[in-house]
């Protein structure tokens, strides 16, 4: 599907449709239980996607469901959809960061936070905020397999492991 999207330079397009349908199965407890219901047939699953979305989505996203549909695949429609945004995210040297804080940050700080990160990684950063109390004040960045934490809560839960390593090197 990616390659597809690539190829036709649909991506951004396909995305939207993946996202708008992985939102209505994640917000919609009625079509998620059509959908993933083992008593429904194939052929009244089609119909209605047809119904639902040939009009919505591009050409290239509705082959794809209509083959998940065929095959019997409703259930990876949500996982497609993250596959689809890391390759979209690979091939375009992005990385999806999260950046968690004590309280929310400013527009100013998420730009000099997304900016330093940017400059460090050396790729495009996709970012996402969120806010942790628990962490009492600063920052923690989680990218790929990096966990950087500026945080209050990990400098203490740091001091904490030295003081234990110190004492334990004492006995």
């Amino acid at each position: 599907l990616f390659s597809m999207a690539l190829k036709n330079s649909i991506v951004d397009s396909v995305e939207e449709d993946l996202a708008g349908i992985a939102g209505l199965l994640m917000h919609d407890e009625q079509f998620k239980t059509f959908l993933l219901s083992p008593y429904v047939g194939r052929e009244e699953k089609l119909k209605i996607a047809d119904k639902l979305f040939s009009d919505r989505v591009t050409a290239l996203t509705m082959q794809a469901i209509r083959l998940m549909l065929t095959k019997g695949r409703e259930e990876e429609l949500l996982p497609l959809r993250d596959e689809f945004v890391v390759l979209r995210r690979k091939h375009n040297g992005v990385i999806f960061v999260t950046i968690a804080s004590a309280e929310k940050l400013t527009k100013d700080q998420e730009k000099q936070v997304v900016a330093k990160l940017a400059l460090a990684t050396g790729k495009t950063i996709e970012p996402s905020f969120e806010v942790e109390p628990k962490l009492i004040g600063g920052i923690r960045v989680s990218y790929e397999n990096t966990v950087l934490d500026g945080s209050l809560r990990g400098a203490l839960n740091a001091l904490r492991d030295k003081l234990y390593h110190d004492v334990l090197i004492q006995r």
